[in-house]
C-alpha cells in the first residue's frame, strides 16, 4: 500500500505536535510505503528536522507561491471557466460546492495560468470589481485577487503528486486540494485528518491581520470555507481528534458516514518517569516559541505567581527559531517584567530530561488540536493548566478523573490562580497526577492510535469509489 501524506509547511522540516504525531505514525506502520508530499511557501533548501523512517520512499516538494509554466496543456474553455467562477459569488452554499467540483475538473483540462492572463478572466475581474469593490483601487484589487488564486492554482493545477493508493491530507486547504488532484489523476482514495479545523484557524488569522484590508477579509474567509467544504465532499474518509471538531465539520456539510474520531496516542511507558525531589517550584512549557502559543499570557501569569512563590523557575523547552521576531519579543517582555532570574529558554531538548522536575505544565495557546504535550504530562504524572482551546478541556476534565485546570484564553489572572492552587494544595496536585496517569493509559495509548489508522487505511482502500 502506498500512502501519500500531504502536508502544508510542517513535516519533515518543522517540529511541532503535528509533525511529531506524523513521525510516530509512519514509524509504527512499517509495512506501508509512505510518500511525503510537502507544500511550502517557497522553493528553498531546508534540513530535515526528523530522522526519516526507512518506509518513506519519497519526499516530494512544491512551492505554493512560485510562478510555474504548464507546457503540457492549452486553454480550451476560458468562457465556461470564467462564467462558473463568477457564478460562485451569487449561488447558495450547496450549489457552490458542486459548482466548485466542476471548476476543479475544468481546471485539469486547461492551462489555468494562461486563463489568468485571458480576456475572459479580465472581464470577469472587472465585472466583480464593479459590483462589489468599486470603492477600492482597481490595481490593488486586481493583484490581491490574483494573489488569492496563485496558491490554489499551484496546489491543484500544477504538477500531480506522486502516484499513491491513498492521499492522506493532514489539513483541508491547499493540502487537501493536492490530495484531490491525486485522487482525480489516478482514481485513488482520499483521507482528510484535521487536528485543528483549518478554515477556522485561517479565519482567526485573517480577522486579526493588520496586513489584509478589511474589504478582502470576508471573501478570503469564505474562500477557505469553500475549500474545506469541497474537501469534505471529495474525501472518502474524514477523521479528527475529538467530538467538538466534528461539529465544525458538519456545519460545512461533512457526511456523518465518513467521519471518525481517532485520538492521539503516546508511548505511555516512555513517559512514565520517576519524579526527582527538588526545592524550587518548576513551571514547564513544552512547545515551539511562536505567537499562537501566546507566551505573553504565560509570562504575565508567571509574574503574578512569582509574587507569592519565591523559589520559582519557568522552563520553556522547545525551538526558538521558527518565529525569530516573536522570540525577540518574548525576551524583551521577560526583561520588562523582571523575570530574568525566573525564566529560562532551554531550547530544543529531550523532554524526558525535564519531566521528572516539572511541578506543573502550562499551555497558554490561543489554538490547539489535541496537544501531545498534555498527554505526555499526564503520563508523567504532571498536573496541567491549559487554556480552553481544542481538546484541552476534554483531556483534563475526563469523566474518569480530573488531571488539571482549564482557563479562558488570554486570562493570565486565572492561569496564575490555577498554578497557585496546585502549589498550595499538594493533595490536589497528587490527585491530578494519579488521575492523569490512569486516563492516558485507558484512552490515549500509542497502540490504540496505530491500530485505528491501520484500519482507516484498510477501510479507505476497500471503500467503493464515490
Amino acid at each position: 500500500m502506498k500512502v501519500g501524506i500531504v502536508v502544508e509547511g510542517t513535516y519533515p522540516y518543522i517540529t511541532g505536535g503535528v509533525s511529531s504525531w506524523l513521525q510516530t505514525l509512519i514509524e509504527n506502520l512499517p509495512d506501508i510505503d509512505f510518500k511525503i508530499i510537502y507544500l511550502g511557501p517557497k522553493e528553498e533548501e531546508r534540513a530535515f528536522a526528523y530522522e526519516i523512517p526507512s518506509n518513506v520512499s519519497e519526499i516530494w516538494s512544491q512551492s505554493l507561491f512560485s510562478q510555474f509554466q504548464n507546457k503540457n496543456k492549452k486553454l480550451k474553455n476560458a468562457s465556461l471557466l470564467s462564467m462558473k467562477i463568477k457564478r460562485l459569488i451569487d449561488i447558495n452554499w450547496s450549489k457552490r460546492i458542486e459548482e466548485t467540483r466542476e471548476i476543479l475538473h475544468l481546471i485539469l483540462e486547461n492551462d489555468f495560468l494562461e486563463f489568468l492572463k485571458s480576456r475572459e478572466f479580465w472581464d470577469a475581474m472587472v465585472d466583480v470589481y464593479e459590483r462589489y469593490f468599486s470603492d477600492e483601487g482597481f490595481t490593488r484589487y486586481f493583484w490581491t485577487v490574483k494573489g488569492f488564486f496563485l496558491p490554489i492554482v499551484n496546489s491543484f493545477s500544477i504538477a500531480p503528486p506522486p502516484k499513491c493508493d491513498i492521499y492522506h491530507a493532514i489539513t483541508t486547504g491547499y493540502a487537501s486540494l493536492k490530495a484531490i488532484r491525486g485522487k482525480y489523476e489516478y482514481n485513488s482514495k482520499m483521507i482528510v485528518t484535521e487536528h485543528g479545523i483549518y478554515h477556522r484557524e485561517r479565519e482567526r488569522e485573517i480577522i486579526t491581520s493588520r496586513l489584509i484590508p478589511e474589504i478582502y477579509k470576508t471573501p478570503w474567509i469564505e474562500l477557505f470555507k469553500l475549500i474545506s467544504a469541497v474537501s469534505y465532499e471529495e474525501t472518502d474518509l474524514l477523521t479528527t481528534l475529538f467530538k467538538k471538531n466534528q461539529q465544525f465539520q458538519l456545519e460545512l456539510g461533512a457526511s456523518k458516514e465518513k467521519m471518525r474520531i481517532i485520538p492521539n496516542g503516546i508511548n505511555v511507558e516512555k513517559f512514565n518517569v520517576k519524579r526527582v525531589s527538588h526545592f524550587t517550584f518548576i513551571i514547564g512549557f513544552v512547545g515551539r516559541v511562536t505567537e499562537i502559543k501566546d507566551l505573553k499570557t504565560a509570562f504575565k501569569a508567571v509574574k503574578l505567581v512569582s509574587t507569592e512563590v519565591k523559589d520559582l523557575k519557568f522552563l520553556l523547552i522547545g525551538p526558538t527559531d521558527e518565529e525569530p521576531e516573536y522570540y525577540e519579543f518574548c525576551l524583551e517582555l521577560v526583561e520588562s517584567l523582571r523575570l530574568q532570574n525566573v525564566v529560562e529558554f532551554v531550547g530544543k531538548a529531550n523532554v524526558l530530561d525535564y519531566y521528572p522536575l516539572i511541578d506543573v505544565l502550562i499551555l497558554s495557546s490561543i489554538s490547539e488540536g489535541q496537544p501531545l504535550v498534555i498527554l505526555e504530562a499526564m503520563a508523567a504524572g504532571i498536573p496541567v493548566v491549559a487554556t480552553d482551546v481544542g481538546a484541552c478541556r476534554e483531556l483534563l476534565e475526563d469523566e474518569n478523573g480530573q488531571s488539571g485546570f482549564v482557563v479562558p484564553p488570554k486570562d493570565y489572572t486565572n492561569l496564575a490562580n490555577a498554578i497557585l492552587k496546585l502549589y498550595n494544595d499538594k493533595e490536589l496536585s497528587l490527585a491530578f497526577s494519579k488521575n492523569g496517569k490512569e486516563v492516558v493509559r485507558k484512552k490515549y495509548t500509542l497502540e490504540k492510535m496505530i491500530n485505528s489508522y491501520k484500519k482507516l487505511y484498510e477501510d479507505a482502500i476497500n471503500k467503493p469509489s464515490n
